[in-house]
C-alpha cells in the first residue's frame, strides 16, 4: 500500500476544505502496519502543522506561485520530508512525491522545486518560522506579551500526548499505570492532573485496550482534567453540564461525586447526547441523566436550580491547536465577537439555573480576549450578584502556569497543557 499516495489524498481533502476527519484518517490507518502509521501520521500532521513554512520555501522557488493545489501539496509533502524527517533519504523524498503526479510539466517543476529547497535559507519572520498566519500573531500581540505568544507558537509545533484519566470509582492511578504496563504501553502519571496518566508509547492501539473498554480510565486532555477539580465536588450535589458532549468532564464530575447524587447532562443533538451516554455506561456512571437542549434557550427546557454549572463553552479553538492545527486556517478575523455573543446569551441562561451561593464554571478552550475576559465583564456588568474567584492558588498546586485577568484564568503550554481558559464564579445574594 502506497502511504505517501494515502497521504496525498486526505491533504488534497484538506487543501479543498481546511478541514481534517478524523474518522477518515482512521480508517486509513486501521489498515496499515505499524511503521506505516506512523510514517502516514507524521507526514499529514507535520505538513498541515508547517504549512505557511513550507509555502514560503516553496514561494522562493517558484516564478508563478499560482499552481494547482494538488502540485502544492505535493510540492508540501516533498518540502516536509527533505526539511523535517532525517529517517527519509532525499532521494526517495523527490522521486517518491514526483510519481504522485500525472502531468509530466509538474512532475519536472515538482522536481526542480524539491532539489533546490534545502538550499534556501530560513526566513526571519517569527510567524513563519513558527508556522502561523501572520493575522493571528498581530492579534494577539494586541493583548499578550511576545514571550507568551512565542512559547504558545512554539509549542503548537509539537504534537500532543495522549492523556488518560483514571475512572477512580474502579482504579486508583496507580493500578491504571499496571494495567497499561500489563499490555505493554509505557505511561507515567500526569504532572498537574492527580487523576491522570501520559501515554509515552502504546503497547497496542487505545482502541483496543482493556483499559478504554472495559472503563478503567478515558482519553481525555489534562486541562479538561483540571477544569471539575476547581469545583471541590461532594456525593450528593446536583449539577448541570450545560455543553457535556463528547462527556469527558461529565463523566469525572460523576466520578468525583462518587456516583451519588444528580448530574443532568445537556447538549444541542442526539448524536452529541448519545456519545455522553455511552460514555457513561462505558465507565460505570449512574447518576447522569441527559436532555437535547440548546444552551442559548436553557431556561425554556428547565425549571429547576443547580448546585454547580459547568458552561464549557463552544469556541473558535485556537488553544487546540496542537491537536487540530487546522484550526489556525480555519478561523478567519469576525469569528471571534460571533462566538462571544453566542457565549454571553449561553452564560446568562446557565445563571438564571444556578442556586444562591452555588458555583458555575466557564470555560473556552481558545486564545482571544472576547471569548474569555469581554464575556465575562460585560456580565459582570450587568449582574450584581455574581463573584469572580480568584483561583490562582489552586492553579499553582496543579503547578500549572497562567494569566490571571481579575475574571479568569488562561493556563499557558507545556509538555502536556494546552492553552485553556477557565474562571470561576460564585452566586452571591
Amino acid at each position: 500500500m502506497n502511504v505517501r499516495a494515502l497521504a496525498f489524498r486526505i491533504l488534497r481533502k484538506y487543501e479543498s476544505e481546511k478541514f481534517v476527519s478524523r474518522e477518515d484518517v482512521d480508517d486509513v490507518l486501521s489498515a496499515l502496519e505499524d511503521r506505516d502509521r506512523r510514517f502516514l501520521k507524521e507526514l499529514v500532521w507535520g505538513v498541515i502543522r508547517k504549512e505557511e513554512l513550507l509555502d514560503w520555501y516553496i514561494d522562493q522557488l517558484l516564478k508563478k506561485r499560482d499552481i494547482p493545489p494538488a502540485v502544492r501539496v505535493a510540492l508540501r509533502m516533498g518540502a516536509y520530508q527533505l526539511l523535517f524527517m532525517d529517517s527519509v533519504p532525499d532521494y526517495a523524498a523527490v522521486s517518491e512525491t514526483v510519481k504522485l503526479l500525472e502531468n509530466e510539466k509538474f512532475k519536472k517543476l515538482v522536481n526542480a522545486v524539491l532539489r533546490r529547497i534545502k538550499d534556501v535559507p530560513p526566513p526571519k519572520e517569527p510567524h513563519l518560522l513558527y508556522s502561523h498566519p501572520a493575522w493571528i500573531v498581530e492579534y494577539w500581540s494586541s493583548f499578550l506579551p511576545w514571550e507568551l505568544i512565542q512559547r504558545i507558537m512554539v509549542w503548537n509545533q509539537k504534537p500532543l500526548p495522549v492523556t488518560l484519566r483514571a475512572n477512580t470509582l474502579v482504579v486508583d492511578r496507580e493500578e491504571l499505570l499496571k494495567a497499561l504496563e500489563g499490555e505493554g504501553t509505557k505511561a507515567r502519571p500526569c504532572e498537574h492532573s492527580p487523576i491522570g496518566v501520559v501515554v509515552e508509547k502504546a503497547g497496542i492501539p487505545l482502541q483496543q485496550s482493556r483499559a478504554i473498554k472495559e472503563g478503567l480510565a478515558t482519553v481525555q486532555g489534562e486541562p479538561s482534567q483540571l477544569v471539575p477539580l476547581l469545583f471541590e465536588l461532594r456525593p450528593g450535589l446536583k449539577v448541570l453540564d450545560a455543553c457535556s458532549s463528547p462527556g469527558g468532564k461529565t463523566t469525572e464530575i460523576a466520578e468525583l461525586m462518587r456516583n451519588e447524587g444528580d448530574i443532568l447532562a445537556v447538549d444541542v443533538s442526539f448524536e452529541k447526547v448519545k456519545k455522553v451516554q455511552e460514555n457513561c455506561q462505558r465507565l460505570g456512571i449512574k447518576i447522569v441523566r441527559t436532555l437535547v437542549a440548546d444552551a442559548e434557550r436553557l431556561s425554556r427546557f428547565l425549571n429547576e436550580e443547580f448546585d454547580r454549572i459547568l458552561l464549557d463553552v463552544p469556541c473558535s479553538a485556537l488553544g487546540t491547536a496542537r491537536n487540530h492545527p487546522e484550526v489556525l486556517r480555519r478561523v478567519k478575523p469576525g469569528l471571534f465577537e460571533e462566538y462571544s455573543e453566542k457565549q454571553l446569551r449561553m452564560l446568562f441562561e446557565a445563571w438564571k439555573l444556578l442556586k444562591e451561593g452555588g458555583y458555575l464554571i466557564y470555560s473556552t478552550c481558545t486564545v482571544t480576549h472576547e471569548e474569555n475576559r469581554d464575556v465575562l465583564e460585560r456580565f459582570s456588568r450587568e449582574v450584581p450578584s455574581v463573584e469572580f474567584m480568584d483561583i490562582r492558588e489552586k492553579m499553582e498546586m496543579f503547578k500549572v502556569e497562567g494569566i490571571w485577568d481579575g475574571f479568569g484564568f488562561l493556563m499557558l503550554p507545556d509538555e502536556t497543557i494546552t492553552p485553556f481558559y477557565v474562571s470561576l464564579l460564585k452566586k452571591i445574594g
